[in-house]
């Protein structure tokens, strides 16, 4: 059996391994939260490197709000049994921490990349650009009335309907059509609605998409229409589609609504 000694270092050392600061290790000296593995005759503070997960561990609970006082509960009345009851506790509390702050990259990340995908850009020029797959929440047909007054009120029933789905609202809102017909018949009246969300059930798949732009509030087409229809005529391209229509500058990046930057992308191939 090996009996030699455990190899015992200073506060400042064992500050350095750890990353704690002395000042917070001499503090929960104080409060017998967390006391050094022995004291010297000169009464300095000596810990052993095997207290380092010890003091990691409990760095990590404060660094979930967790109470000094609710810590040195736990570290005073510690066992194999309650240890893993509290560790499981705050595993889970983790785990769901961390999903949120997965969505919320996700959202940060979409966002982004959208805006960048808009600069520079010659937003009069139609262009077939290659686009990865994407997830999609797709919703349900459109009831459109002749009136185009009823552009908001089918709009704002999409999102009854996503909400209901527990889509994320956050990410951007698009308009789909089936084929790029239905789109020139009715640009401004998508067959359905779809959100960006990733955790759609439903794919824009990869390929090759014609894409356009242009600029002006929700609803506003402009010449992106006859553009689109020159375009197809003029490379004698009878079918195209599905049509995606997404405003990938919006009121999360311009203040004036007449500036918001329309996309649309028209699956080739």
């Amino acid at each position: 059996m090996n009996n030699e000694e455990p190899l015992l270092v200073s506060v400042k050392e064992f500050s350095d391994f750890t990353g704690v600061k002395e000042s917070i290790l001499r503090y929960y000296d104080a409060i017998d939260l967390f006391k050094p593995s022995e004291r010297g005759a000169n009464n300095y503070r000596y810990y052993s490197l095997s207290q380092i997960q010890t003091i990691k561990l409990i760095e990590t609970l404060r660094s979930l709000k967790v109470p000094l006082k609710r810590i040195k509960k736990i570290m005073d009345e510690r066992s194999p049994e309650t240890m893993a009851e509290v560790l499981a506790h705050y595993e889970l509390e983790m785990n769901n921490e961390l999903k949120a702050l997965q969505e919320s990259f996700a959202l940060v990340h979409m966002l982004r990349t959208l805006m960048q995908s808009a600069l520079p850009r010659d937003e009069a020029e139609m262009t077939i650009r290659f686009s990865e797959e994407m997830r999609i929440a797709l919703g349900p047909i459109n009831d459109f009335q002749p009136s185009e007054e009823n552009y908001h009120r089918v709009f704002s029933n999409y999102y009854r309907i996503a909400r209901s789905l527990r889509v994320n609202l956050g990410y951007p809102i698009g308009g789909y059509f089936d084929t790029v017909e239905e789109f020139l018949k009715t640009p401004a009246q998508p067959k359905r609605y779809f959100s960006l969300d990733p955790s759609g059930l439903e794919v824009k798949r990869a390929g090759n998409y014609l894409m356009g732009y242009t600029r002006g509030g929700y609803g506003t087409m402009n010449d992106l229409p006859t553009r689109v229809d020159s375009y197809l005529k003029e490379h004698d391209i009878a079918q195209a589609g599905p049509v995606y229509q997404i405003y990938i500058l919006n009121e999360v990046s311009i203040q004036d609504t007449q500036d918001y930057l329309q996309q649309i992308s028209i699956w080739m191939d």
